[in-house]
């Protein structure tokens, strides 16, 4: 698996990953971050599921469904304990806060997006269930990738599958780029009237 740490989520999602509609990077600079899923699902309302979720995802990517209303499930204080727990990442088809603390903390958060409002600690969620996240079905054990352009989801089944595809298109776009360089227009290149 480690063969994805040079992978873009482009690459993936043209090889036929899964994109995760809508979750995006808190940091418009993140690199590429990977791992097995460990899913979480509850409500808006409640963080409590999430942060217990910390404990159960040592080198592993949290991936959180919330329902209901617009509330944070994620902030600061939740990334700073993740990093140290050695969870690699955060994916929250919802919403975090604590912008300024999880940028200073350095750990990886993807989610729909961002707001001040809290819900609370009830802890009435589930975890190691499939879950919804980005319109796509994601299941404990899915490999996920995010970089600076999104989120992927790959069966844990067919990732050797999907990294010879992206073998292919990367010889593929190579052979474009060095097309381009020697001048020829990618329109050209592409046979595009």
């Amino acid at each position: 698996m480690n063969i994805l740490k040079d992978i873009s989520v482009p690459n993936l999602s043209d090889a036929g990953a899964k994109v995760l509609k809508g979750i995006k990077p808190l940091d418009s600079m993140q690199g590429i971050v990977f791992g097995e899923a460990f899913t979480v699902k509850t409500s808006s309302e409640d963080w409590g599921t999430v942060v217990k979720a910390i404990s159960y995802s040592r080198g592993k990517v949290i991936v959180v469904e919330c329902e209901g209303e617009e509330c944070a499930v994620w902030g600061g204080l939740a990334s700073l304990n993740a990093k140290l727990k050695g969870v690699v990442a955060v994916v929250i088809d919802g919403y975090v806060r604590d912008l300024e603390d999880i940028r200073r903390t350095r750990f990886p958060v993807f989610s729909r997006g961002y707001i001040a409002k809290a819900g609370s600690p009830l802890d009435r969620g589930v975890m190691g269930v499939p879950v919804i996240c980005g319109d796509t079905t994601v299941n404990p054990g899915d490999i996920v990738v995010g970089d600076c352009n999104g989120v992927v989801v790959i069966d844990r089944n067919r990732v050797g599958e999907i990294v010879e595809r992206v073998k292919e298109i990367k010889k593929k776009e190579s052979r474009i780029r060095d097309r381009i360089m020697r001048g020829m227009d990618l329109k050209d290149i592409l046979k595009l009237e």
